[in-house]
């Protein structure tokens, strides 16, 4: 017999052969004396009711599958993938918790759903001249309910492969529709507006998610010294992606490079945005523009205006969509680099634009703004031609 334990793993598990068949389980104890028992009642229970004794399953309860899932994400996954499980796993635990996990079927999944679409979530309000902030209430939205039906899914996923259950009670659960095809879009007039209403450094921010299509995350992420602006050409580098494509470089249009001078002139720290959960550390980077970005909503009214026609809310994605819509407009049919920019693997972004942008003609506000050099960047010929990064595996 073998005790063991994986790489960062807490608990001992027991490797061995029993009658030809090779047994491999985890005794659940961190305590090495007392894996050893366990190990050791565990052999001389199956010597004395052999085989079959292998069949009766002992299910755990959600809330233990969860942990146990989540152990094995921090050995084999990326921080940020297991950072996510966590989060999502949340409501799951809170649903499904005490549950056993083998009378979890389509039926309960369901429910979940149901409740969990129920549920309001208390969001960041705007800040008054005086006195607190007001609270505002939102629904769950589809795409977090998504998020935690996906991180159900690999759950159930894992107790199959480990031999808990015999198939996945969530494999034909769908996800919710989410609206990922299009998002809101700004015109110039929205842009002015919304930038004229923004204080700093949600200004400088804004205006780079439109002028380089960056995720905002992957803005509030970005290192001094990703940034180069020396030379003809200067570009920033993307290089915490989740998959190869999105770890890329992005050549700076004269409106971006401008931002970008100012903020690494002025910068203490490690960070172009920095802050931390407390806002004041330098060298942590900023987490989030939330409250913000909600106060020069209401302020600036665009969303209320609404110039542009485009459905939904304005959110800070909106600034990418608006970068792509903007790029398609100078380059219609560029999909390719359009999918290197923003960071894609596949070409689906966008793809109905792109469509559209092939067919007609451009109104005659496109045509004033593409030949608006300061708005938009005088070097969109250059943004057509990145240098993409080329990072190890």
């Amino acid at each position: 017999m073998k005790l063991y334990k994986q790489p960062n793993g807490k608990t001992w598990s027991m490797r061995f052969v029993f009658e030809g068949r090779r047994v491999e389980r985890s005794t659940g104890f961190t305590n090495k004396r007392k894996a050893e028992a366990y190990a050791e009642a565990f052999r001389t229970r199956l010597r004395n009711e052999g085989v079959a004794f292998l069949e009766k399953k002992d299910y755990p309860t959600f809330k233990k599958a969860i942990e146990d899932f989540l152990e094995w994400s921090a050995t084999r996954q990326k921080t940020n993938t297991t950072k996510r499980y966590k989060t999502a796993s949340t409501a799951l635990v809170e649903h499904f918790g005490r549950m056993r996990v083998n009378l979890i079927g389509k039926s309960q999944i369901e429910g979940f759903i149901t409740w969990r679409r129920s549920q309001v979530v208390t969001a960041g309000g705007v800040r008054p001249k005086s006195g607190k902030p007001k609270k505002l209430k939102r629904k769950i939205s589809n795409a977090t309910v998504n998020r935690e039906l996906a991180c159900l899914k690999k759950v159930f996923s894992n107790l199959v492969a480990d031999g808990v259950l015999s198939s996945n009670p969530a494999r034909f659960v769908e996800f919710l529709p989410e609206d990922n095809e299009s998002g809101r879009v700004l015109n110039r007039d929205e842009e002015q507006l919304y930038l004229s209403a923004a204080s700093q450094p949600l200004r400088d921010y804004a205006v780079l998610l439109i002028e380089t299509g960056v995720r905002p995350n992957e803005l509030c992420r970005l290192g001094v010294r990703d940034v180069h602006l020396e030379g003809d050409r200067p570009y920033l580098v993307i290089t915490d992606g989740k998959t190869k494509a999105a770890r890329r470089s992005i050549p700076l249009s004269k409106r971006a490079w401008e931002v970008l001078s100012v903020r690494l002139h002025d910068a203490k720290g490690k960070y172009v945005f920095p802050g931390g959960r407390g806002g004041s550390d330098p060298n942590s980077p900023a987490l989030k523009f939330s409250n913000a970005h909600y106060g020069t909503l209401k302020r600036s009214e665009i969303d209320g205006l609404n110039r542009s026609g485009t459905e939904g809310a304005c959110t800070q994605y909106s600034f990418r969509h608006t970068f792509a819509t903007r790029f398609l407009e100078r380059r219609p049919g560029d999909l390719l680099t359009l999918a290197a920019l923003l960071g894609h693997s596949s070409l689906r972004i966008h793809k109905f634009e792109a469509i559209r942008s092939m067919e007609e003609k451009p109104s005659d506000t496109a045509l004033a703004q593409m030949v608006d050099a300061d708005s938009l960047g005088e070097d969109l010929s250059e943004v057509a031609n990145p240098r993409i990064a080329t990072f190890p595996s």
